[in-house]
């Protein structure tokens, strides 16, 4: 069926979602969560979840199955049932949800970060696990989405910090900015934590890493001379405004201390 049609098939089961489907029609619904095309993918979730909470069990079984397609199948499959929630919505799904934070297409790769912290929330141990282990893996986004998926979910520790320490100096921009966007979180901040933020304000290369380096050295409860030297010397900076600006709040956060 071409996409015209197929989407033209879903808007009809939308506009009744209480009729029950016929096995072989919900199958094909079902196959759509792995559509090319975004708009179909999206509009079957729709119709999918809207049927499951009206009480037609088939819908969680089937999609579980699905996890167990190709990987657009996977991804579609653990976002529809993040849609249904409830019981639906479990730890056969990390799997899924993983793989999509290195996925090519952004969009996906946040709702995929979405989910996770939903889940982390109510697997806390399980999700973090996973999180570490991605933080070192060898795909950039990989390792920047679950940064930011431990910022929100508020894990810390010493592995944690291990992994921070490499972070801090990836090759990519982005990672380096998502593990300050950890330290900048991180409730109890230990001297390694601050040494990391101290040293990209001071070495790094890129300026809005410098910025994410200042704030986070204002958030931490230091005593340092050293990191008070090198927020007076970024707040100084009249080539920077911006970084000039959040080292001079930094520096005011550490004075209230």
């Amino acid at each position: 069926m071409d996409p015209a049609r197929r989407l033209a098939a879903i808007e009809v089961i939308l506009a009744a979602p209480a009729e029950s489907l016929p096995d072989d029609v919900l199958d094909a619904l079902v196959s759509c969560v792995g559509a090319a095309q975004k708009t179909i993918q999206r509009r079957a979730i729709d119709a999918l979840a809207v049927i499951a909470k009206s009480g037609d069990a088939r819908i969680v079984d089937r999609l579980r199955r699905a996890l167990g397609g190709d990987r657009r199948m996977r991804w579609g499959a653990a976002y529809a049932l993040g849609q249904i929630g409830a019981g639906a919505f479990a730890m056969d799904v990390a799997d899924a949800l993983c793989e999509a934070l290195s996925d090519d297409d952004g969009d996906i790769r946040w709702a995929a970060a979405n989910l996770i912290v939903r889940l982390g929330r109510d697997y806390p141990e399980e999700i973090r696990a996973r999180l570490i282990v991605l933080g070192a893996d060898s795909d950039h986004n990989a390792r920047k989405m679950a940064l930011y998926c431990i910022r929100d979910l508020g894990f810390a520790g010493a592995d944690l910090l291990a992994v921070l320490q490499r972070a801090v100096h990836d090759r990519d921009v982005h990672v380096r900015l998502a593990a300050l966007a950890v330290l900048t979180r991180l409730t109890d901040a230990s001297d390694l934590a601050a040494k990391l933020a101290l040293e990209c304000l001071e070495t790094d290369s890129d300026p809005g890493v410098r910025r994410a380096a200042a704030v986070a050295l204002g958030n931490f409860h230091i005593n340092s001379p050293r990191a008070a030297s090198a927020l007076r010397n970024a707040a100084a900076d009249n080539t920077d405004t911006s970084l000039a600006r959040a080292a001079r709040g930094a520096l005011e956060r550490l004075e209230k201390r």
